[in-house]
C-alpha cells in the first residue's frame, strides 16, 4: 500500500498593519471621553428637577437670627424719632439695616440714630454671640446704613446730604464707621469732577449736549 500523505495546509494568521493599529487606538481614545461624556448627560438627565440640598453655612452661624428677631428689631428701630421709613434684611449670612431718615438732620443727629441703632441691634442680638465668630465657626456681619437725601428735596440746597455706614464682620473684633457722603481722598475726588464734562438739559425734541468747559 502507498502511503498517501496528507498535506497539511498552514493558514498564516495576518498581521494588522501598523495604519490599522494607529486607526483603533485613535478611535479608542476619541470614545473614551465621549462615552464618559454621555454618561453624565445620562445622570444630569436623571436628576433634572431633583433639588439639591446643602448649605455654605453648614455647622455655621449658630444661633441663628430667625425672622421673629428680624420683626422685633425693626419696631425697636423704628421708634427711634426722626425716621421715615426701616428695612431690616437677613440674608447669606448677613443682616442689613437700611434706616432712611428725615432730610433736615444735622451729622450729629445722624450719628446719634447710628449709635442708638447699633445699642438696639446689640440689645436684641447680642453682637459678641451672633456677629463675632469663634472655634472657626462663620457668624453674620453686619452692617447700619443711615442716611437722608436731601438732594431730592427742597431743602437740598441748604442741607447737604448725610450718609453713616457701620460695618462689622464676624472676624472683626470691633466695628467701623464709614461716611459714605464724603470721599475718602477729597483731592481725587475734586481731580474726577474736573474731567467729568457738564450736560445741559435740552429742550423738547433736541438732543442733550455735553459742555466741555475746561478751555472756558
Amino acid at each position: 500500500m502507498s502511503e498517501v500523505k496528507k498535506e497539511k495546509k498552514v493558514r498564516k494568521k495576518k498581521k494588522l498593519s501598523r495604519s490599522a493599529i494607529v486607526l483603533i487606538v485613535g478611535l479608542i481614545i476619541i470614545a473614551i471621553p465621549i462615552l464618559i461624556f454621555l454618561g453624565i448627560l445620562g445622570i444630569s438627565a436623571l436628576h433634572t428637577g431633583t433639588p439639591r440640598d446643602g448649605s455654605r453655612f453648614e455647622n455655621d452661624l449658630d444661633p441663628a437670627i430667625t425672622s421673629e428677631h428680624v420683626s422685633a428689631l425693626k419696631s425697636e428701630i423704628e421708634a427711634i424719632g426722626s425716621i421715615d421709613s426701616v428695612e431690616v434684611i437677613c440674608s447669606e449670612g448677613q443682616l442689613k439695616i437700611y434706616i432712611d431718615t428725615n432730610d433736615n438732620l444735622s451729622e450729629a443727629q445722624v450719628d446719634s440714630i447710628l449709635t442708638n441703632a447699633y445699642t438696639k441691634v446689640n440689645s436684641k442680638l447680642p453682637v459678641s454671640t451672633y456677629f463675632t465668630s469663634s472655634s472657626g465657626k462663620k457668624m453674620y456681619d453686619l452692617q447700619i446704613n443711615v442716611y437722608t437725601s436731601p438732594e431730592a428735596s427742597p431743602i437740598g440746597s441748604s442741607n447737604p446730604r448725610q450718609y453713616k455706614l457701620l460695618h462689622k464682620n464676624s472676624y472683626e473684633e470691633t466695628y467701623q464707621i464709614d461716611n459714605l457722603a464724603q470721599p475718602k481722598d477729597p483731592a481725587l475726588a475734586a481731580e474726577l469732577e474736573g474731567l467729568t464734562p457738564e450736560t445741559t438739559t435740552a429742550e423738547p425734541g433736541e438732543e442733550e449736549t455735553d459742555v466741555d468747559t475746561s478751555n472756558q
